[in-house]
């Protein structure tokens, strides 16, 4: 069973019914079937919250209460902090992500923003090329 990490803006998609929703869901599919297991950090639980912080509390705990039934969430640890900071990326935060993913040895991260994730060695791939390519990867 493959292991896919997906970053914070995947589950924001599909939450916030964004351009990728429906590549989300097809992805969340293989979670149920049973196809992938699907893990996310904390911290995306966290950034999540925050983005969506205009809106109403109980839509936000609703929201999050969802996605927590769909993925496997991984914790953020002192080890991560400091392999993030040991190993510079363009955006602190998806060096996090990534640190996360490598510690759970996914097999790929997907993300809809992937020059953040130039520098892993983990397979990144858009949401949309990953559905595309779907059924050779699993």
């Amino acid at each position: 069973m493959k292991k896919i990490f997906l970053d914070t803006n995947i589950l924001i998609d599909y939450i916030d019914n964004r351009d990728g929703a429906d590549d989300a869901e097809k992805i969340f599919a293989l979670g149920f079937s049973g196809e992938a297991k699907l893990f996310a950090s904390s911290l995306t639980f966290a950034n999540i919250a925050y983005i969506l912080r205009s809106r109403p509390q109980d839509d936000i705990y609703n929201a999050l209460g969802q996605l927590a039934s769909l993925v496997e969430i991984l914790s953020l640890d002192k080890d991560h902090v400091m392999s993030s900071i040991a190993q510079p990326a363009p955006d602190f935060e998806d060096m996090l992500q990534y640190q996360c993913a490598k510690s759970a040895y996914c097999d790929f991260i997907i993300t809809n923003d992937r020059r953040h994730y130039e520098f892993s060695t983990i397979p990144h791939l858009s949401s949309a090329a990953f559905v595309e390519r779907m059924e050779n990867l699993i």
